[in-house]
C-alpha cells in the first residue's frame, strides 16, 4: 500500500467538509450504501466514497451538486438537522470516535450504537471479508439503545438454527440478531469471563458460530462450546482449538424477533 492510500489529504476542502457531513446525517436514510451512492454520483466503484469520508480524497464541486440535487427533499427536511451542545457533538448526529463503534447521541442521557451487521446469507462472505474494512462498511446496520457509551469494536449478527433455543428467557432464537464485543487476540491467553458472559460468537475457519462457552482450557488454547438446545444427541457439546478461531465476540445484546 503507497503513502497516498494511508495518510489523509493535507487541506479537506469545504466542500468536502459539507458533503461529510450530509453524508453521516443521510446514510441509511436517503442512500443505503457506499455502491448505491457512488453509481448516483458517477463514480466507478463505491471506494471513491469511501475515500472522502476518510479523509484521504476531496470531492469535485460538481458531485456535491448533484448530490444535493438529487437528496435535497431530505436535505431540507427539518426532522434530520441536528442541535449543537457546547462539547462540540450534536444531538442526532452519528459520532465515529477512533476505533470505537459509531453512536448518536439522544439528549437524553441514552445513545444510539450502530454496528455492522451479518446477516444470514452474508456468513460465508464474512469469514473471508472480515479483515476488509470497505467490505465491512457495505454491510448493513443493526442499531440498539444504551445508556452509555462504550469503547471497543462490536459487531451484529443474524443467528441461524435453533441451537440455541431451549424454551427459556435465555434462548437465543432463529432470526435474531445477536450483537458482540470483540475479545482481542491477544486476550485470549487469559481466561474468558465466561461467569459474567455466556454466549460467544466465534468466528471460525469452517464457519460462524453462536454458543455457550463453559471452560476455557488457557494452557492449550481449547474452548468447549454448548447448545442451549437440550437435544443432545443433536447438539452435543464439543471443543474448538482457539488457533482455528478469526475472531471471538462475547454477546451483550440479543434483539428477539416475534
Amino acid at each position: 500500500m503507497n503513502a497516498e492510500k494511508v495518510l489523509k489529504i493535507k487541506t479537506q476542502r469545504p466542500e468536502t467538509i459539507e458533503f461529510i457531513d450530509y453524508y453521516l446525517k443521510l446514510k441509511g436514510i436517503a442512500f443505503t450504501n457506499n455502491t448505491q451512492l457512488a453509481a448516483v454520483l458517477g463514480y466507478r466503484t463505491n471506494s471513491s466514497i469511501t475515500e472522502i469520508i476518510k479523509g484521504r480524497q476531496n470531492i469535485d464541486v460538481d458531485k456535491l451538486v448533484v448530490f444535493k440535487e438529487k437528496y435535497k427533499e431530505f436535505i431540507g427536511n427539518p426532522k434530520i438537522s441536528v442541535i449543537k451542545r457546547s462539547n462540540g457533538f450534536a444531538i442526532g448526529e452519528i459520532q465515529h470516535p477512533d476505533q470505537d463503534s459509531p453512536f448518536i447521541d439522544l439528549g437524553t442521557g441514552q445513545y444510539i450504537m450502530i454496528v455492522p451487521l451479518v446477516q444470514d446469507y452474508a456468513y460465508a462472505g464474512y469469514l473471508s471479508g472480515y479483515q476488509d474494512d470497505e467490505y465491512i462498511e457495505e454491510l448493513p446496520k443493526h442499531s440498539f439503545v444504551v445508556n452509555k457509551q462504550h469503547k471497543g469494536k462490536y459487531m451484529a449478527f443474524q443467528v441461524i438454527g435453533d441451537s440455541m433455543s431451549n424454551g427459556t428467557d435465555e434462548s437465543i432464537t432463529e432470526g435474531s440478531t445477536v450483537t458482540g464485543r470483540e475479545i482481542q487476540q491477544h486476550l485470549w491467553s487469559s481466561r474468558f469471563h465466561i461467569h459474567r458472559f455466556k454466549d460467544y460468537v466465534i468466528v471460525h475457519k469452517e464457519g460462524i458460530l453462536i454458543k455457550r462457552i463453559v471452560k476455557h482450557d488457557v494452557e492449550l488454547g481449547v474452548i468447549t462450546c454448548q447448545s442451549l438446545n437440550p437435544d443432545k444427541e443433536a447438539y452435543p457439546d464439543f471443543d474448538l482449538t482457539l488457533d482455528d478461531c478469526s475472531q471471538i465476540f462475547n454477546i451483550v445484546n440479543v434483539t428477539q424477533i416475534r
